[in-house]
């Protein structure tokens, strides 16, 4: 992983998903933007292991070096790739790109370049001697897809969609659904979760198409299909499913949560056709002005109450154009918990 001083969040889920395929993962190395020492741990690598994952790195500017250090670790040059540089050219359609991003269509002489749908940064592969290395962008939403998609299939030796089946699980805790998971454990059928901010997304593999789907029917039983859902899904994509279903513009107005489930929604694709804009309201005063709550009811039980929230949502029901409405008010901590209403309520 490159470029140390960032907390890293790519070893738990690259660490769960290896596992789960059936690799013991070595060491998670965090690596400063450093052309010596970023070869120095390659080289290192090569001697002990048999798969390299190299995240980040991989961008436009001069301390991206990924490509740099794995060509130099190979003894190769770097190769100009037409087809991710027309990809490039393609995802700034209309914008000004600068000249820095034809650096991101190059690629180690013998590895290929892996097109990367959410981002601009192409990943690649290859082998140096037997091992395999595999760099992939920093962000996780690139990243994660990437390594799914593309890396397991190298890994395992079948593109088969069919493979694998893939879950996602809202509202349930991690320690819940992995005890689930044994419960419903079927012969040769492996799992690996990855906890996302809003969701866990839980991949079956091995044994029969049938031993898997059984497993995920078990599952869904349990915690209920409201909960467990087939494919990888966000909660956001499925409320704007159900409200483009319904014909419904949705207003949200929050408190504790600072415009998050706002952020949520909006960061969909298309959103905007159901979505009508929301309010941040901290203070009372702001609930009272912005959404007409009466004073007597938040001084009566709080702004921290089932009752405060129903006003907030009854609040934004009376918007022009508002149909649905999603409130949120609670005391997200550290401090400001008392005994009735402990931080976290």
């Amino acid at each position: 992983m490159t470029e140390g001083s960032i907390l890293n969040t790519h070893f738990r889920y690259l660490g769960s998903e290896l596992r789960s395929l059936g690799y013991m993962v070595l060491r998670g190395v965090q690596i400063p933007d450093d052309m010596g020492l970023f070869v120095a741990e390659l080289r290192r690598s090569l001697e002990d292991a048999g798969l390299i994952v190299v995240t980040g790195g991989l961008g436009p500017t001069s301390d991206d070096l990924t490509r740099e250090a794995v060509a130099e670790a190979a003894g190769v040059e770097l190769d100009f790739n037409p087809e991710a540089w027309e990809n490039l050219q393609r995802r700034y359609a209309g914008r000004r790109m600068a000249s820095p991003n034809r650096k991101q269509a190059f690629v180690p002489h013998g590895f290929t370049s892996i097109h990367n749908p959410n981002g601009t940064a192409p990943a690649f592969s290859g082998r140096i001697g037997e091992v395999l290395i595999a760099a992939l962008p920093g962000p996780r939403r690139e990243l994660e897809p990437l390594f799914a998609q593309r890396i397991v299939p190298l890994l395992t030796g079948t593109d088969d969609a069919e493979a694998f089946l893939t879950g996602t699980v809202m509202m349930v805790p991690e320690s819940s659904l992995e005890e689930g998971l044994q419960r419903h454990r079927r012969e040769q059928v492996t799992w690996g979760t990855r906890v996302a901010d809003d969701r866990i997304v839980v991949t079956f593999r091995g044994g029969t198409a049938e031993s898997r789907k059984a497993a995920f029917a078990d599952l869904v039983g349990e915690f209920h299909p409201v909960r467990v859902r087939p494919g990888d899904v966000r909660p956001p994509e499925l409320l704007i499913a159900a409200l483009k279903e319904k014909g419904l513009r949705l207003a949200v107005a929050e408190s504790c949560s600072g415009g998050l489930v706002a952020k949520m929604i909006t960061d969909i694709p298309g959103s905007s056709e159901v979505f009508w804009g929301g309010y941040v309201v901290y203070a009372n005063t702001a609930k009272t002005n912005a959404l007409g709550i009466e004073p007597r009811l938040l001084e009566t039980y709080g702004a921290v109450s089932r009752e405060a929230a129903e006003a907030m949502s009854a609040g934004l029901l009376c918007q022009d154009d508002v149909e649905a409405g999603i409130a949120v008010t609670g005391i997200a901590g550290p401090g400001g918990g008392s005994e009735e209403k402990p931080v976290g309520t």
